[in-house]
């Protein structure tokens, strides 16, 4: 997961970086530094979107769509 996937499962449930921050239980300062790039994904902040959102269709097509995005970058 990484920033680019990040970003596309925030933007998939209509959610502000604050609201999505929240949702996760960490500083929207987190989530702004990671859609940056200024700070990697941590396991701690991917397992936390995992167990909150993991099971969404709407997430599952986001990383689905992350990972074919990260295919054609290479």
């Amino acid at each position: 997961m990484n920033s680019e996937t990040v970003h596309a499962i925030r933007i998939s449930k209509g959610l502000s970086q604050a609201a999505f921050a929240k949702s996760l239980g960490v500083a929207e300062s987190t989530i702004a530094a990671v859609e940056s790039r200024h700070r990697n994904v941590s396991d701690n902040l991917r397992t936390r979107i995992k167990q909150t959102f993991g099971g969404d269709p709407e997430v599952e097509e986001a990383l689905k769509r992350a990972k074919e995005f990260e295919k054609l970058a290479l």
